[in-house]
């Protein structure tokens, strides 16, 4: 498992809530090249959908290799958080982020998603995840522990409730899903860990198309949760 995945900051805020990372957070270690294979490959499709992200992951990018041009061998400083970073990379430009958020025609794939998908969506070995929801793993980026898959909830359905054993990571690519977090549209991206049970469901009108990353296997709960995890 990547170290830098499952070092995310936990704790609580200032507000006494638990602290759950943020897609800014996802953007910095991608530009600072700290994300496993999977949770790489989701950021990278985040940015296709945000387009105005990416000057943020250039000023990171920049920082990062004038750091290691100039800077002296120093222990790495583990309290830096993303938004001190953010702060920083700030000051080193101030380019104008502008441009919205494409969406995607039809069943089409960001290309960082659509180069691991053999074949289109309909015609995929969708595995039943319980109720409306099923799933596809892209196995060919699962490195130590890491599961990477496509969700597929249909419209007005749920995924079972769950909580996580580690670090998730989900990204909507198409239609839109609502859970104790709120609602999520094309190109946003949800992280929750193991302070969060939730149970998504997909909006009325539109099957909604997710990829997701986690550590591990996610956990059922509930009565009905624990007797479907007997058949997964």
């Amino acid at each position: 498992m990547s170290e830098v995945f499952s070092d995310i900051p936990h704790g609580t805020d200032t507000g006494g809530k638990e602290a759950v990372p943020t897609a800014e957070w996802l953007v910095t270690q991608y530009g600072l090249g700290q994300l496993p294979r999977a949770a790489a490959t989701l950021a990278e499709a985040y940015l296709e959908l945000n387009p105005g992200m990416r000057p943020t992951v250039q000023r990171i990018e920049s920082v990062g290799g004038w750091c290691l041009e100039h800077a002296e061998p120093a222990a790495l400083n583990k309290a830096l958080t993303a938004g001190d970073l953010l702060s920083r990379v700030e000051r080193v430009g101030d380019e104008k982020i502008l441009a919205p958020a494409p969406a995607l025609a039809g069943n089409a794939l960001p290309e960082s998603i659509a180069r691991h998908i053999h074949g289109p969506l309909a015609g995929l070995p969708w595995k039943w995840r319980g109720f409306g929801a099923y799933e596809y793993r892209l196995r060919d980026l699962e490195d130590d522990g890491i599961i990477a898959r496509l969700l597929r909830i249909e419209p007005g359905k749920a995924v079972p409730q769950h909580t996580h054993d580690g670090m998730e990571a989900t990204l909507v690519l198409h239609g839109a899903y609502r859970d104790e977090a709120g609602l999520f549209r094309p190109g946003d991206v949800e992280i929750a860990d193991h302070a969060v049970d939730h149970q998504p469901v997909a909006e009325p009108g539109a099957t909604c198309i997710c990829f997701a990353v986690n550590e591990a296997p996610m956990r059922l709960t509930g009565r009905i949760g624990r007797f479907l995890q007997s058949f997964m």
